[in-house]
């Protein structure tokens, strides 16, 4: 037992020389084994332990007994103990949760409380391959993805499992040669607990068709850690090309479509807990409603756990929690994005927000020039005589055609000729926010304004446009 867990604590680098390990104790078959096995090794590995124990008040006089049994143990070891005691039921009906649900994160809540009243560097739970097993198979049946299927890892940040190299059997052999007693939860036994069906009644069946049944289930739950490995890695990649993050909440953008689905789905899994701030109730039923929004019309909006919002844009998708302020904005008549033409449709007077861009557009008329006020000079402020203007405007990138007027005679230049002139990167020529009226540019964003539509003395209504946010602004 001791060679098998160490050799295993020393492949997943599980504590280093000098680390301080708090061991959860149930006093329970797999958490005495758990101490007695790093107690044993506490020299040899160069670290020191300490014990917590949660007494849940659940079970009545039954887990008072289970928190004094464990006291006692960490006494005649002399082993540093602390006990906490909580009501996980009542806690569990205030928050929503299942009986088991909510004692696992009060357990959790308390072990980090413990770690650092102690000044633990590691948290050692007693998990173990039937654990694993266990789990796999729980998620198996509820229609896990892979992640599901990829069972209890051994290291999640200070949570370290020494004991997923060895099964139940081990540990109850283990504990018999050592002569030591162990308590019994008799919850463990109740059949209302979907878990407790699967390690009373199917596990053993299982293990009755092949007796290594646990043992390959671990492998398989292995194989599928590494699998997710790689997809998270290849989702973080196209979570950096599609997703764009911004305060208001997280755009992913259309050509996200390119990718194969399973990192589709990653990245819209990713982009979804993100937004949520948490990975629960965020289902594959959610995920694939978002991926399904890609084919609708912009403005389409789909209600998500978490009070998320997720609305079909003119680049794809805008994730957000921030429901009140989407509402405001679908009602301003200055944000209303379409696809007909491409790009944005630009009003006279209101606020626009690209999400992906991170700009902010404001648009107001004036009526003649202020008073004591010149027209403006700024790359990212401009003045346009409104009048001269009887098309849509649009906020958009280059097409084919585009071209500038030059000069008060009219003349026209290419917008690729510009480009060319104004030695803009070619890298960068695709990027750039044109204000254009079919393909008449009114202004290379950044740059300069088509000469025909300039303000002048003779001008009577005056359209100003401020641009603000992205990577350009004043």
């Amino acid at each position: 037992m001791h060679n098998k867990v160490r050799a295993f604590m020393k492949e997943y680098h599980m504590v280093e020389e000098g680390d301080c390990v708090l061991a959860a104790v149930s006093g329970g078959a797999d958490s005495l084994c758990l101490v007695l096995v790093l107690s044993a090794m506490c020299q040899e590995l160069g670290i020191r332990l300490c014990v917590v124990h949660v007494e849940h008040g659940i079970r009545g006089e039954e887990s008072i007994q289970d928190a004094q049994f464990v006291e006692q143990f960490c006494s005649q070891h002399q082993i540093p103990c602390k006990v906490f005691c909580c009501e996980a039921l009542k806690y569990a009906r205030e928050q929503k949760l299942t009986v088991e649900e909510g004692a696992r994160e009060l357990r959790y809540q308390f072990f980090r409380q413990a770690a650092e009243e102690f000044g633990a560097d590691k948290i050692a739970v007693a998990h173990n391959q039937n654990d694993c097993a266990e789990t796999m198979l729980f998620h198996l049946v509820r229609g896990s993805g892979l992640r599901g299927l990829s069972g209890i890892p051994p290291v999640r940040g200070q949570i370290i499992r020494p004991l997923l190299c060895v099964c139940r059997q081990e540990i109850e052999a283990y504990l018999a040669r050592q002569n030591q007693v162990f308590c019994q939860d008799r919850t463990n036994n109740e059949l209302i607990y979907t878990r407790n069906k699967i390690r009373s009644q199917v596990l053993p069946v299982l293990s009755e068709i092949n007796s290594h049944a646990v043992s390959h289930i671990n492998q398989t739950a292995s194989f599928a850690a590494e699998a997710m490995e790689l997809i998270d890695e290849m989702a973080d990649q196209a979570w950096k090309k599609y997703v764009v993050v911004r305060p208001q909440g997280n755009c992913i953008l259309q050509d996200l479509l390119q990718e194969r689905p399973l990192i589709q789905r990653s990245v819209l899994h990713k982009a979804l807990t993100d937004t949520a701030g948490s990975s629960r109730d965020i289902l594959k039923l959610h995920v694939q409603q978002v991926r399904e929004l890609f084919d609708r019309q912009s403005g389409k909006v789909l209600q998500l756990p978490y009070e998320m919002e997720a609305q079909r844009v003119y680049e794809g998708i805008f994730l957000s929690r921030e429901k009140s302020r989407n509402i405001e904005m679908r009602r301003q008549k200055s944000f209303n994005l379409r696809e007909q033409g491409g790009g944005w449709e630009v009003p006279q007077t209101g606020k626009l927000i690209l999400f992906s861009k991170g700009y902010e557009i404001n648009t107001q008329l004036l009526h003649k020039i202020p008073q004591n006020e010149e027209i403006p000079k700024k790359l990212y402020t401009k003045w346009f005589d409104c009048d001269k203007i009887k098309g849509t405007m649009r906020l958009r990138t280059r097409q084919e055609q585009d071209f500038l007027v030059i000069d008060a005679q009219g003349r026209r230049k290419k917008l690729k000729k510009y480009f060319i002139d104004e030695k803009i990167p070619q890298e960068k020529r695709d990027q750039i926010l044109l204000l254009a009226e079919d393909n008449h540019i009114l202004w290379v964003i950044g740059y300069r304004i088509s000469e025909d539509v300039k303000v002048t003395e003779h001008t009577e209504r005056i359209l100003e446009i401020r641009v603000n946010g992205g990577s350009d602004h004043e």
